[in-house]
């Protein structure tokens, strides 16, 4: 039997299994809706700014609590019918319930309290630019990541449920291109035929862990990664034939003619919820596709990270560019430089640009990738940054900018300390998580630089991760 909704004053001692009425006041980065009860933050997912809720307690830590939503009370002016079915259930697009408008309002709220809050940032009128967002925000995704699971009748390929190892396989994503559907259901007629076994992971059993699919959206080509517990899929051929036929039977109105690149095992036998495996092996084209962002022709390799919205992804590049201001004659770092993708950017209009990188992978790209569009002004490292910024610091100082892109867990307290040590009079910071950018820049500051301009971009319609791009300079003590 359910237990019974507490009152107000018996709200401090929720716990696993209690019911309760909640205000949903924010959203965090996980897009889940933020409310309180008697000072106890409480996260809830399906649930937006403005709805009174029913929810009941899941798990409870010391600070706060996770709920599971029962029912909506007073749904919020902004909510919506969600586009997708599973869109109750699936862990990838949390806000489908909200007006894109309002998501983008809510997106531009987290970022200035993530500065002021975390970063105890003096935010200037117009520091702040208003969000960048998606004229229209659906097929966007250039990379599509499917678990796969269930049994060799009945596959799964989808997307996990709210933070869980859950798959919801759905057969319309409308985030990806209608071709990665038509692609998974190619890959679950396969399944059926050959009788595959899926992978278990709860007693890592099974042979196909996940589909990865990568799309060239200014040359339609396509890449598709199986990822392995074994080291070969039966009927590799018939599979290769048929997803061949899959996409020259899906072209895309909005793309360049398609074509099946790359088809690759990844191979991965460890019991992780990792992933990728360490050995690659081509079984079928070229070892890459190719990508155009702002003019430049990237090469894109299994496992190399490349931004996965090349619509906005070209918005915020050319923020990066408006940004930096370059005239030609500046010598420019760029810290966790990937595939080169801001590096080459900056090499079209700087003097001298090096980039650093710690996967050797993605470096050997971004040199091919300079070769590729006929830049000598470049060069590349591969090492962690924390590692080979303060050895290649003893040899350069003379630097105009720096622009660094470091992952969600932001810069390590050593890049930090050698970005002030190094004193460049301007950097340039790319964010996909606001707590660590407001963390990192708070940082920052003690080292004489100051915020001059905030621009946000909405690269992940329909979830609650917002990218921003800053802009920081040195003041003159």
């Amino acid at each position: 039997m359910a237990k019974r909704t507490k009152n107000a004053n018996e709200q401090n001692g929720l716990q696993p299994g209690d019911e309760t009425v909640l205000s949903i006041e924010d959203i965090n980065h996980l897009g889940q809706g933020v409310g309180h009860i008697n000072g106890l933050t409480v996260f809830t997912t399906n649930t937006i700014p403005g709805d009174s809720v029913h929810v009941r307690v899941i798990r409870r830590h010391p600070k706060y609590a996770v709920a599971e939503l029962l029912r909506i009370l007073q749904p919020a002016n902004a909510r919506i019918e969600p586009d997708c079915p599973q869109a109750d259930r699936c862990g990838s697009c949390t806000l489908q319930m909200m007006r894109y408008a309002d998501q983008l309002h809510f997106k531009q709220q987290q970022v200035e309290q993530a500065l002021l809050r975390i970063g105890h940032i003096e935010l200037q009128p117009g520091v702040i630019q208003p969000i960048i967002g998606m004229d229209d925000p659906w097929h966007y995704r250039g990379k599509a990541q499917f678990p796969v699971g269930g049994s060799p009748e009945q596959p799964l390929i989808g997307y996990y449920a709210s933070r869980t190892h859950e798959i919801v396989d759905a057969p319309v994503c409308r985030i990806q291109y209608p071709v990665v559907d038509a692609i998974r259901e190619t890959l679950r007629q396969h399944i059926r035929t050959w009788q595959i076994e899926p992978y278990q992971d709860t007693i890592h059993q099974g042979l196909l862990r996940h589909l990865v699919v990568r799309i060239g959206y200014a040359t339609g080509d396509i890449m598709i990664i199986l990822v392995l517990n074994g080291d070969n899929i039966p009927g590799q051929h018939e599979l290769v034939r048929q997803l061949h036929l899959c996409i020259r039977e899906n072209q895309e109105a909005e793309l360049p003619p398609l074509n099946l690149r790359s088809v690759w095992l990844n191979i991965n036998k460890a019991r992780t919820n990792v992933i990728f495996g360490p050995e690659d092996q081509l079984i079928d084209g070229q070892p890459w596709i190719e990508e155009v962002i702002v003019g430049i022709r990237s090469r894109i390799s299994a496992q190399a990270f490349f931004q996965v919205n090349p619509r906005q992804t070209a918005r915020l590049y050319q923020q990066v560019l408006d940004m930096a201001a370059l005239r030609g004659h500046e010598r420019v770092l760029d810290l966790y430089c990937g595939t080169g993708s801001i590096t080459l950017q900056l090499a079209a209009q700087a003097l001298y640009v090096h980039g650093i990188e710690n996967h050797m992978g993605a470096i050997l790209d971004a040199r091919i990738n300079a070769q590729l569009n006929h830049f000598t002004n470049v060069s590349f490292e591969a090492g962690n940054t924390e590692d080979v910024l303060p050895i290649w610091m003893e040899q350069h100082r003379d630097l105009d900018l720096v622009v660094l892109d470091p992952p969600r867990k932001g810069c390590e307290s050593v890049v930090l300390n050698a970005l002030g040590e190094l004193q460049a009079p301007r950097m340039i910071y790319v964010s996909c998580n606001p707590a660590t950018l407001a963390r990192d820049l708070r940082i920052l500051q003690t080292f004489s630089y100051k915020v001059q301009r905030v621009q946000p971009v909405d690269l992940f319609p329909w979830t609650g991760h917002v990218e921003c791009v800053v802009l920081i300079t040195r003041v003159k003590e």
